[in-house]
């Protein structure tokens, strides 16, 4: 059996193609993520799977993908269609909203269509060369769809998904017009991992907002599995980059620039050019610190490398030409006959040459809008080695959360960054502290480190995903023949057979749901547990043959009778001691509701603030268990509701009656969606019948034996062992 593999999707292969019709090609590409991912490469099996980073028509793609074998998988894209999804889906949408400048958005619903087919080719291609137990890991943001779509495929492969940019306030979030499937995306992965802590909290607080998905710090539960979330700073090479400063070229680049800058202090900036990075608010801070500080004006220049960057979008065109004007405006301002404070660098650098102006540099000026990680702060501590330097850094970059002896700055405040970089020039060899705490977590977070615990940490979650429920397949699982006697199905009804809905107008049976119902009750015994009062549950079902339960588990209703009397029950205490009690939490909590039932007072939260409410129902559980302690009613926390009653009036207890009422059948299936659905499954499997099934809606995470996703995945099978027992009974001799 060949050796589990770790499949790794991005959007780029870490090379890329020339050439053209049969005779292609392969380049270098180099990128974070291939040098972050090299050392991992050279352990295990290894696939890369991504686009070739160029047009490939039909015919040469089997040339194409001849040349790439060695190197990774191609996904072969459309000129088109990847310009919809890359340059205006991804990078004229996500990309400004997940760094805060919303007023760049731009939404175009072709493009999101597009954005759509690129990630279920990406899928196609994944499950073309996945087997069971690969490790697949998908990266950023261009891909955030591809996780969810990996897990519908049930592939048995633990899948991870990073972001590699920050994840943004829920306020802003919720301004994405395909946010919800944005997040479903993602919640497909088993892990997902962040830069740091609160970019992994803003993600869990968008679900909450936006999904009304509630989660614990590091976990959301999903139907199905549970999502982790990881915190994983990414890091770098220090030893790649040690190595950079041996190179001959290198060497006589530093010492040119040395001799060149011997008697000037340097600052320097690394930066994309880019509208995130910062880079006029860096321009405006040292213009202002020449113009208050002129006895530096002639003794330090700022080395300023902008590297291009989608030169084809209006933003960025514009951008140049701001940082060309700022920097024509200051050298003209403050520059002299021998001397330019500024040394402006508009191209590319490879990185085994920027470590020669980091070790240059007696201060690295790195001032990001807002940036995932950004590796050129991490670069400049580790090119530097033993020699001390100064980072001063925005403390909205994700390495200002691990970096505790930069120098941090609000690149929106001109006037502190002109101060923070008078003060550091005026110490810049007393350094040695502060530089030796960014030095210890460079060299022990490197990029290998990251990849390790990112993977150590999806192997652990998947493993414990495989615990627990196992999803029904009643078709598949169970009997071909219909047991005799008849079998016994007790399902709940709201969140179970129909989603749960606002309205009881709206939540009447479909169908589907009618005729699987008629059906079953053809074979079995069937009975369906709701809130619902007798006349609602009448209006739905009264002309099937099955038994129905109200307000779950005032009064039962046997198939074919008519209702009995509703328990005569003294309410007086509830009445006077809760009712009270939530007409406060009513009107306190905007959203929520009271509703009153025959034996029941319930808290309904559905519609209310989801962080609001989470907040508030644990107070009014609190207060309540309190309040009644010693009393005969219990307080039931479900899904967006609280609920209290008495004690001996519970969906279980019903359960229970009608388990011993029909004491000759020998299989029993009970069905339910809610934590207080868990009593009926207790009940069930302790009643020691040949067959029982317990099946929770919603996830895996129950006491009972199976789960399935949704009331649709529940009718569907309840469909299916409703054809399989008809069939064999139609087959079955006389």
């Amino acid at each position: 059996m060949a050796e589990p593999k770790l499949i790794v999707v991005s959007v780029r292969l870490p090379v890329r193609l020339e050439g053209g019709g049969s005779d292609w090609h392969v380049a270098a590409s180099p990128g974070g993520l291939a040098t972050a991912l090299r050392a991992v490469a050279e352990r295990r099996s290894f696939t890369w799977v991504g686009w070739p980073g160029i047009d490939v028509p039909y015919q040469h793609q089997p040339a194409a993908t001849e040349a790439l074998k060695e190197y990774g998988v191609p996904v072969f894209l459309d000129h088109d269609v990847y310009q919809g999804f890359y340059e205006q889906f991804s990078n004229r949408l996500i990309w400004p909203l997940f760094h805060n400048t919303s007023g760049r958005l731009k939404f175009d619903r072709a493009a999101w269509y597009q954005f759509t087919d690129v990630n279920e080719q990406f899928a196609a291609a994944v499950r073309r060369v996945a087997r069971p137990g690969d490790t697949i890991w998908v990266h950023d943001y261009q891909l955030a769809l591809l996780p969810q779509m990996l897990r519908a495929s049930k592939l048995e492969c633990p899948i991870g998904f990073f972001l590699h940019i920050p994840f943004p306030s829920h306020e802003t979030y919720r301004t994405l017009p395909a946010r919800e499937e944005i997040l479903h995306g993602m919640l497909g992965a088993d892990l997902i991992g962040f830069h740091t802590y609160e970019y992994a909290q803003q993600f869990r607080s968008s679900c909450l907002r936006v999904l009304g998905l509630e989660s614990e710090r590091e976990t959301i539960a999903l139907p199905g599995h549970l999502a982790h979330l990881g915190v994983h700073p990414i890091g770098v090479d220090p030893e790649e980059i040690a190595a950079f400063s041996q190179l001959p070229e290198v060497r006589d680049q530093f010492e040119g620039l040395r001799s060149r800058f011997r008697t000037k202090k340097v600052i320097l900036g690394v930066d994309r050019l880019d509208y995130t990075k910062g880079i006029p608010e860096k321009l405006l801070a040292f213009e202002e610190f020449l113009g208050r500080n002129p006895q530096w004006q002639t003794k330090v220049v700022l080395v300023q490398v902008a590297s291009p960057s989608r030169m084809g979008v209006l933003e960025y065109r514009e951008l140049k030409r701001e940082v060309d004007e700022l920097v024509g405006r200051i050298n003209g301002r403050y520059g002299t006959f021998n001397h330019t404070p500024i040394v402006y660098i508009n191209q590319t650098i490879p990185r085994s040459h920027l470590s020669a102006l980091y070790r240059i540099a007696d201060i690295a000026f790195v001032t990001p809008l807002r940036d995932g990680m950004n590796l050129v702060a991490l670069e400049y501590v580790a090119a530097r080695g033993d020699q001390p330097g100064i980072l001063v850094l925005s403390e909205f970059a994700g390495a200002a959360s691990c970096l505790a002896g930069s120098r941090l700055v609000n690149p929106h405040n001109i006037s502190l960054m002109a101060d923070v970089l008078a003060e550091s020039l005026q110490d810049t060899d007393a350094a040695e502290a502060e530089f030796q705490q960014m030095r210890e977590f460079v060299h022990s977070n490197t990029s290998e480190v990251w990849a390790d615990r990112f993977l150590q940490q999806l192997a652990n979650a998947h493993e414990s995903h495989r615990s627990g429920a196992c999803r029904l397949q009643a078709a598949a699982d169970f009997t071909r023949h219909v047991p005799q006697p008849r079998p016994l199905f007790i399902l709940d009804y709201g969140g179970t057979l129909q989603p749960h809905v606002p309205k009881v107008s709206e939540a009447e049976p479909d169908l589907r749901v009618y005729r699987v119902l008629r059906d079953l009750a053809s074979l079995a015994s069937v009975y369906v547990i709701s809130a619902r009062s007798p006349d609602v549950l009448e209006s739905w079902f009264g002309d099937l043959p099955i038994g129905l339960v109200c307000e779950d588990g005032a009064a039962v209703k046997q198939p074919g009778t008519d209702w009995p009397d509703m328990p005569q029950i003294d309410l007086t205490e509830l009445h006077t001691l809760v009712l009270p009690v939530l007409q406060d939490f009513v009107r306190h909590t905007p959203g929520s509701k009271l509703e009153r039932r025959r034996v029941s007072l319930v808290w309904h939260y559905r519609a209310t603030d989801p962080k609001l409410a989470a907040l508030r129902a644990k107070d009014l559980y609190a207060q309540l268990e309190s309040t009644l302690r010693g009393l005969n009613f219990t307080v039931l926390a479900g899904a967006r509701f609280v609920e209290v009653r008495p004690t001996d009036i519970t969906k279980s207890s019903v359960v229970e009656q009608l388990v011993q009422a029909h004491d000759e059948t020998d299989f029993v299936f009970c069905a339910g969606n809610d934590k207080v659905d868990e009593g009926m499954f207790e009940v069930v499997m302790r009643s020691q019948r040949d067959t029982t099934i317990t099946c929770f809606v919603g996830g895996k995470d129950t006491v009972g034996q199976y789960f399935v996703e949704s009331p649709a995945e529940l009718v569907s099978e309840l469909e299916g062992l409703v054809s399989l027992w008809r069939s064999s009974m139609a087959t079955a001799p006389a």
